[in-house]
């Protein structure tokens, strides 16, 4: 099956394969732990369960969607959008550490979001972000995205205070 590989001027977007477990594994760090509130490094077999519910979705049309980042043929992160219906779909991110502080999650995200609102019957992206994640929270105004207000807990399963930012449809 092929699905859509979206490139920007330095970043390449593609769906995982089970080559790619190794490498993703190898880009997590503290940081992602945090944010993501995870209890220590992934274990390999989520990383591969990650692969296999991602190209699951791919294959039967589901509602998430997600790419592995590449910049220069080294895996730099990865970024999902899911339609959650009522016209939102919302994205998340992860940069892994030896790309980060370069734009990479800020030209993927455009790449993404002009996908979704292509393809799916959305009128919006949505971000929900940790108030204490700076780097995130100024990746996605980069992006085009707007401070909407504090999320409510039905929109994420972590824990702390939560931004919700938002791109309308242009």
């Amino acid at each position: 099956m092929s699905w859509p590989v979206l490139t920007g001027p330095r970043v390449t977007l593609r769906v995982l394969t089970m080559a790619d477990v190794d490498a993703w594994l190898a880009g997590d760090d503290e940081a992602q732990q945090r944010w993501f509130e995870a209890p220590g490094p992934a274990p390999r077999e989520n990383v591969v369960r990650l692969v296999e519910t991602s190209r699951n979705s791919w294959e039967t049309s589901g509602p998430k969607r997600h790419w592995a980042i590449w910049l220069d043929g080294i895996l730099a992160g990865g970024i999902d959008i899911e339609d959650r219906g009522q016209g939102s779909a919302y994205l998340s991110y992860v940069v892994f550490p030896p790309s980060r502080r370069q734009g990479v999650a800020a030209e993927s995200i455009p790449l993404v979001t002009t996908w979704a609102f292509t393809a799916w019957p959305i009128t919006r992206a949505v971000a929900v972000i940790d108030e204490l994640n700076t780097a995130s929270r100024s990746t996605a105004e980069r992006a085009g995205f707007l401070f909407e207000a504090v999320a409510d807990p039905s929109e994420y399963g972590e824990s702390g205070r939560m931004l919700r930012y938002v791109l309308p449809r242009a």
